[in-house]
């Protein structure tokens, strides 16, 4: 085994508990897909240079939103690998971990990575999802390989504007938006009812910014608690049932009905809303908001690490796109592998 210690730029896993600090094994079984090269599978982590500290979180220009009190946590995500009862080859393994946004600042604290991996490295995929990819030669019957890295995460809270009558409705071909209005997996609009709701919604509202939080009051109100798995967001709402996933989803649903661009927010534990608004230079702001739990609207408290931002993914290994992007593992050979993968919020 060998340390290192690095700083990573940019990277982002199921939901998990919030209240967890160490995750069960999730024994995941393996998919005969055949492997695929990646170009940015081959990129060795010794590109990313060394930094003592982490970058300050970024801050905009106009009066959006503002961030502050950032906290600092330690993030170790892990795959274990245990050979079959025969040989496999050509394993790939892809773990998505944290990235970089306005709000969060992340650095490689260490990594444990064994010297008969052919090469580890990152990938980044659309909406600034990032993984690790790691590959494997060649796994011996009954070997066990594991492979871990942890990061350094500060994550801020995010304030609500002062003032949020600066901000418009983005254009629909502008660039920033235009992944975030149209419809994905569990999340849909396409349903009259939905629509014409919509519209009586926002119809007695004097200003943009009133009509979203509208929408989003109208979710929070109408939308019942359920413990019932995540579902499509127009039986959701045809049925007023859902989980926190569901209500997230139903509202980013309802503002692109609304030809606002939206997305759910993956954070350690949970999920959120964030909205786009422009502002008079067209430059685009993204305002966060919790749609179950505490009522925060273009502010979000309490700092978690961010995991993913985005609701529709495409990842080369997958046939449809991803509402999240978790783990994924497939390697050649009669006998598979069991690989575990574990995510863990580590005490200081």
């Amino acid at each position: 085994m060998r340390r290192r210690s690095r700083l990573f730029v940019s990277f982002i896993a199921t939901a998990i508990s919030a209240s967890l600090i160490w995750l069960p094994l999730i024994w995941l079984p393996l998919i005969g897909l055949p492997i695929t090269e990646t170009a940015a599978a081959s990129h060795s982590p010794d590109n990313f240079p060394n930094s003592p500290s982490l970058k300050k979180p970024q801050e905009t220009d106009i009066e959006g939103v503002t961030f502050s009190n950032p906290v600092t946590t330690k993030w170790k995500v892990t795959a274990k690998i245990r050979g079959g009862s025969g040989p496999a080859k050509n394993m790939l393994l892809t773990i998505p971990v944290p990235t970089e946004w306005p709000e969060q600042s992340v650095a490689v604290a260490e990594d444990d990575i064994p010297t008969n991996i052919a090469n580890v490295g990152y990938r980044d995929l659309e909406g600034g999802v990032k993984q690790i990819v790691a590959k494997i030669p060649q796994i011996k019957p009954r070997e066990e390989i594991t492979i871990s890295m942890t990061f350094l995460v500060s994550t801020s809270q995010i304030n609500a504007p002062v003032d949020p009558s600066l901000f418009v409705r983005p254009k629909t071909s502008q660039r920033d938006g235009k992944p975030y209005l149209g419809i994905g997996p569990q999340i849909n609009f396409r349903d009259s009812k939905l629509k014409k709701e919509v519209k009586s919604i926002v119809a007695d509202q004097d200003n943009l910014w009133s009509e979203i939080e509208a929408i989003y009051d109208w979710v929070r109100d109408n939308i019942e608690d359920t413990s019932e798995p995540p579902r499509d967001t127009i039986k959701v709402f045809r049925d007023r049932l859902g989980c926190n996933e569901d209500k997230v989803g139903l509202f980013v649903a309802m503002c692109r009905a609304h030809k606002i661009p939206a997305r759910m927010v993956w954070v350690q534990g949970t999920q959120y809303a964030e909205f786009m608004l422009v502002d008079s230079e067209k430059k685009a702001h993204w305002f966060p908001c919790s749609v179950g739990g505490v009522r925060e609207f273009g502010s979000y408290s309490e700092p978690r690490i961010v995991l993913q931002k985005g609701d529709s993914i495409k990842v080369p290994e997958k046939e449809s796109r991803q509402k999240f992007v978790g783990e994924f593992a497939t390697c050649q050979g009669k006998s598979k592998p069991a690989v575990a993968f574990q995510r863990t919020l580590l005490e200081d």
